[in-house]
């Protein structure tokens, strides 16, 4: 992803259009989006590289690339939208945070429901906070079997520029 200068074509969204989004982002994640009221309106908008994003209150809080839907760190940190999470140990965060890859030896805890392909949140062990969104590459099962190599792919992690863009 390119750095951020602007978001592009920033609208608000009408309330039916909200309607239809929210329930496809629901409906791709699997997970219902919590915190929001009938007087909640979101904007919608494209970054400088064409990513789609979907913001409230200044935050960025989904994001779609390459025909899937992505929540942000933001929406994990707020309580939005639950998605499978996978625990690293401490050693891995420090390259968790600079956009690595995750690799099975730094993973401690697996969460149910992760299918090949699904979206999951990686999380630090010690607090259970979020680092990174990624894709995983094989299912709950799979993961506890593995020993070795790479098994999620980091689309969105901690000081990459749709976090940082956020926090201005």
């Amino acid at each position: 992803m390119t750095k951020i200068e602007k978001i592009k074509k920033r609208h608000l969204l009408k309330k039916r259009e909200q309607r239809i989004e929210l329930e496809r982002i629901e409906k791709a994640l699997s997970s219902p989006i919590k915190g929001f009221d009938s007087k909640s309106r979101f904007e919608a908008g494209i970054l400088d590289d064409g990513t789609k994003v979907l913001m409230f209150g200044g935050d960025i809080l989904f994001f779609e690339s390459k025909d899937a839907i992505y929540p942000t760190l933001h929406a994990l940190l707020k309580e939005m939208i639950v998605i499978p999470k996978v625990s690293v140990d401490m050693g891995a965060v420090r390259f968790v945070v600079n956009g690595a890859d995750i690799m099975r030896p730094g993973i401690t805890n697996v969460e149910d429901g992760i299918s090949e392909g699904s979206i999951v949140a990686v999380v630090d062990e010690r607090h259970g906070k979020p680092l990174a969104v990624g894709v995983s590459t094989l299912s709950s099962e799979d993961l506890r079997a593995a020993t070795s190599g790479k098994v999620i792919k980091s689309v969105h992690y901690v000081n990459d520029d749709l976090w940082n863009f956020s926090k201005s």
